[in-house]
């Protein structure tokens, strides 16, 4: 019998030396590149091309799939196309990560890396595995280092306004998403206060910065996309001034492969800030002229006015709410999660009934910015809200003159409301429209999947405990526009002889909190605006209000 060989490492087969490498990397922490592969790699040629990506690719979608959520990008580009890419995508992630472990501000890679870093959180599943990763890399702080030293970049020749690039759009955004209450809780009360005031000018001066994806006035039924493209300059009595929503552009989402994205709204995302940072401040001192302890004690002695308890409930259940999860809030809800080629990445997705039916209260900041000596004060806002909805544009209560704007939120100036047995019915004055929407109850509602929504409108009131004690208007009515979600609603006196009304006009973000400016009606100075932030109140349970309504 002739001597067996000896085995040689050329006799081991591919699949076992992936398997190999797969072990080691295994090993490697949550953060770290596969480097451990790359040394199998570097052993001898044979292991080089076992482990190459052409001959490996179940390994690397492995390893991608070890390091990183992958239910997103499968569900976006199919499986297939994952694989093919992981190897490449694997690369660009972790270069992505070193930058921001370097603290490489000016890195000429910078942009790629957040807009990376951005997918990564849309990306973001229950696991968590790629927030962990930017966690990880402290990019939160690399971000907090970004803003203060480079957001004011090109102000001297802007008049001093920071100017908004796709680079300070992805940092405020990614901020936001990656902030939570214990986040916040490192911060020391003057570097709070510094980020407040860094922030300030996005969000108060709406004659700069818009919230809008397309312009406010443009109205369509069924979700379509309106004529006009991104939001036209800003005209105020200081000048015309350049949109601050940025077009979308072709980005690499995926390896190699490219989509269109937008980049986020950097106003919607300061605001969420903005509102965090300053309920964080709030000293919880109570006025020493409220002298009744309780909103029954004050009704008993027919007082109108403050109590020690509207107070305290103002400071404690009406703050900014982050998602439950960091990386849950990536602000408007978005289109991302669509399949298509076509899909814009980032853009706001269709308006889904039911996210704003239920009980809201948050906080109203209104800031004269823009003046001498600007004045900031801060009140409750309480709204109860109901949807009523159609499928048909023909039954579809007509849009109001474009001119007009969202001043009485897109609907006919003498629009009536009555509630019947069969939902909501919307006429007018004069008899140019008599029809009659669905009212969305939740748990009860039940939407047609083979029919699209044509339109949305809502109804409402504030509570007249929270009247009593803040004032204000107490009737809501409003519209959805459906195409990017923005809501516009107007509250309003019943009796039409007061003239404060006031026009919120804004969006729902994924984390469930309702932002956007306030107007007086008629939509007046933009340095007037006020900025909003409300929660949903998930502990009262509405129910169908039984108020009618009337438009003046």
């Amino acid at each position: 019998m002739s001597p067996q060989a000896p085995l040689s490492i050329l006799d081991i087969p591919q699949e076992l030396l992936q398997k190999i490498a797969l072990c080691s990397i295994l090993e490697c922490h949550l953060g770290r590149p596969p480097t451990e592969l790359y040394n199998c790699m570097l052993t001898c040629r044979a292991f080089n091309n076992a482990l190459c990506p052409a001959n490996a690719g179940e390994l690397y979608f492995i390893i991608f799939s070890q390091q990183f959520d992958v239910r997103g990008p499968v569900y976006r580009l199919r499986e297939a196309v994952v694989r093919e890419h992981a190897p490449h995508e694997i690369r660009r992630r972790f270069h992505a990560i070193q930058v921001f472990r370097s603290r490489a501000l000016y890195h000429p890679d910078l942009t790629e890396a957040l807009w990376i870093a951005y997918l990564m959180v849309e990306d973001s599943d229950t696991s968590q595995k790629n927030i962990k990763q930017l966690l990880r890399a402290q990019l939160p702080s690399f971000l907090d280092r970004f803003l203060t030293e480079r957001l004011y970049e090109g102000a001297d020749s802007n008049d001093g306004w920071p100017v908004i690039t796709e680079q300070n759009s992805l940092a405020i955004a990614l901020s936001w998403t990656l902030a939570s209450n214990r986040v916040l809780s490192y911060e020391e009360p003057e570097v709070c206060l510094q980020r407040i005031k860094l922030l300030k000018p996005i969000v108060f001066a709406a004659f700069r910065y818009s919230i809008f994806h397309t312009p406010e006035a443009a109205f369509t039924y069924k979700g379509a996309e309106p004529a006009t493209t991104p939001p036209p300059s800003t005209k105020s009595d200081r000048g015309q001034y350049p949109a601050s929503i940025i077009p979308p552009r072709n980005i690499y989402y995926f390896g190699s492969v490219k989509r269109q994205a937008r980049p986020p709204c950097a106003a919607i995302f300061a605001s969420l800030l903005y509102f965090a940072r300053t309920h964080r401040l709030e000293t919880g001192k109570i006025p020493t002229h409220i002298t009744f302890a309780t909103r029954e004690e004050a009704n008993n002695a027919g007082f109108v006015g403050l109590t020690i308890e509207d107070v305290k409930h103002f400071m404690e259940r009406c703050g900014t709410r982050f998602a439950d999860y960091p990386g849950f809030d990536v602000g408007v809800h978005s289109s991302a999660l669509v399949n298509s080629p076509d899909t814009i990445l980032g853009e706001p997705g269709l308006y889904q009934v039911g996210r704003l039916s239920g009980q809201w209260q948050g906080t109203n900041i209104v800031s004269s910015y823009g003046y001498e000596t600007p004045i900031t004060t801060k009140k409750p806002v309480y709204l109860t809200l109901e949807e009523h909805f159609c499928y048909e544009d023909a039954s579809a209560v007509p849009a109001d003159d474009p001119a007009n704007g969202t001043t009485n939120a897109w609907l006919p100036p003498d629009m009536r409301a009555r509630r019947t047995r069969a939902g909501m019915q919307f006429t007018d004055a004069k008899g140019n429209f008599d029809t009659t929407y669905e009212t969305y109850c939740l748990g009860e509602t039940k939407l047609r999947k083979d029919r699209r929504i044509a339109d949305v409108i809502i109804t409402g009131k504030t509570e007249e405990r929270y009247i009593t004690a803040w004032g204000g208007p107490p009737n809501i009515f409003g519209r959805v526009r459906l195409h990017d979600g923005l809501m516009v609603l107007v509250r309003y006196h019943e009796d039409l002889t007061d003239p404060e009304n006031h026009v919120l006009r804004g969006y729902v973000t994924s984390s469930r909190n309702l932002v956007g400016r306030q107007a007086s009606s008629p939509l007046g100075d933009p340095f007037q605006e006020a900025v909003f932030s409300l929660g949903m109140d998930h502990a009262q349970n509405p129910g169908r209000s039984s108020h009618s309504m009337m438009v003046s």
